[in-house]
């Protein structure tokens, strides 16, 4: 009892630090040393912190966790391991294997303490007698918003995230390469991914990609037929579009601008109005059930209602408000997302007027620009023009739409 009373108090004592902002960490996390104040607030270490920015860089730019880990280990660049060992002098774990992973790249990738926020009391154990670690869901930390100085930019974050959270991951081939579209292509037809596949060249001695729809190559033409295209005809497609939309946003930038403004506005309208009226009723909802749940409480209380019936009764309601909550929280979300489209678009613009120049695609590019690009099937299959719908991020193409029929 004992035993399980202090572990209680330490854990108390932690909770109050957190909350208190204190960091406590046993060492810093890499690209931070703790300060010398009360509250020890992560102090940018300048050695380091240049990596810490490359890193993101270089996965917002389209390069894999693996790949990153690859190329800093083969410069021999220390790990964060190796780092505090050789540098702030901690040990480490027994048989700690010293060198960049795709594990510890993917984890900085989504550590908040790079946009100066300090997330606490991540992980418990499992008992007072039990001390394996096990991860707390998000929801429980502790956070301090703001507490130190950013390595990482808002907008440099908000890439990396926003890479991560799309589908197109790409892959990669047997050499390591990832084409700049992999992921990007939908087959129009039958809705699947598009497939890059490789032809091997004896007189030229190279490799020539191309994509074909994803169920026609796995199934044939019992779900769908061929929709073969070149890879390098559809690179010069997209680039060409890109560089004709940045052309056109240089000429007239304000009227383009204000046209897309217009146009999403009267899109917007409806589903702001929709949005906030369905938030209206959740809301009331949730009003009305912690009402309910007051109500069965006294009545439990006065004796007008049987326990079993009262706990059903406001598990029943709790339940329910939560699901409610997470409803509200999600509608809350979509609106601020309509509500910024002013932003959504100037960073769009100012985001393709990079590439009016653009001697190559890149990888980059489509993840900065384009949300999928639909492939439609050869004139000689369907019996029509072929269509190729490249659909972007930011719906600028409702003003400037490209349809390339051949």
């Amino acid at each position: 009892m004992a035993r399980r009373k202090y572990q209680q108090e330490i854990r108390a004592v932690r909770r109050s630090n957190a909350l208190a902002g204190i960091y406590s960490a046993k060492k810093a996390t890499y690209g931070y040393i703790k300060g010398t104040d009360k509250k020890r607030t992560p102090v940018i270490d300048e050695e380091v912190a240049p990596i810490v920015r490359r890193i993101f860089e270089m996965y917002a730019s389209g390069i894999s966790p693996k790949n990153i880990a690859d190329i800093l280990n083969a410069e021999g660049i220390a790990s964060p391991g190796k780092y505090a060992y050789e540098k702030l002098g901690h040990k480490g774990r027994p048989n700690e294997m010293r060198i960049w992973g795709e594990v510890s790249i993917r984890h900085m990738l989504n550590n908040i303490m790079y946009i100066g926020h300090l997330p606490m009391l991540q992980g418990t154990t499992v008992s007072y007698k039990n001390h394996h670690r096990q991860a707390k869901d998000k929801s429980e930390w502790v956070i301090t918003y703001n507490n130190h100085e950013p390595i990482i930019s808002q907008e440099l974050w908000d890439k990396v995230q926003e890479r991560q959270r799309h589908m197109a991951q790409g892959r990669k081939t047997k050499t390591g390469y990832v084409h700049p579209l992999s992921g990007f292509l939908v087959c129009a037809d039958c809705g699947s991914k598009m497939k890059m596949c490789a032809h091997f060249s004896k007189a030229k001695n190279e490799y020539s990609f191309y994509f074909n729809c994803g169920n026609h190559l796995r199934y044939g033409k019992t779900l769908c037929f061929s929709h073969y295209i070149p890879a390098k005809v559809l690179e010069e497609i997209v680039l060409d579009n890109i560089k004709e939309m940045a052309q056109r946003i240089v000429l007239d930038e304000e009227a383009i601008r204000e046209e897309f403004l217009r146009h999403n506005a009267e899109l917007a309208e409806t589903a702001i109005k929709t949005a906030k009226k369905e938030l209206q009723a959740k809301r009331k909802r949730t009003e009305e059930l912690s009402r309910l749940m007051q109500i069965a409480y006294e009545d439990r209380l006065k004796g007008k209602m049987p326990e079993d019936i009262c706990l059903g009764f406001i598990q029943k309601y709790s339940e329910e408000q939560k699901r409610l909550e997470g409803e509200i929280e999600e509608l809350e979300s979509k609106l601020t997302e309509t509500e910024n489209t002013m932003q959504s678009a100037d960073e769009f613009i100012r985001n393709i007027k990079k590439y009016l120049e653009a001697p190559k695609l890149t990888r980059e590019m489509c993840y900065e620009l384009i949300d999928r690009i639909v492939i439609g099937g050869l004139p000689k299959v369907t019996g029509k023009e072929r269509e190729i719908d490249i659909v972007y991020k930011v719906d600028i193409a409702s003003v400037l739409r490209y349809k390339f029929r051949k």
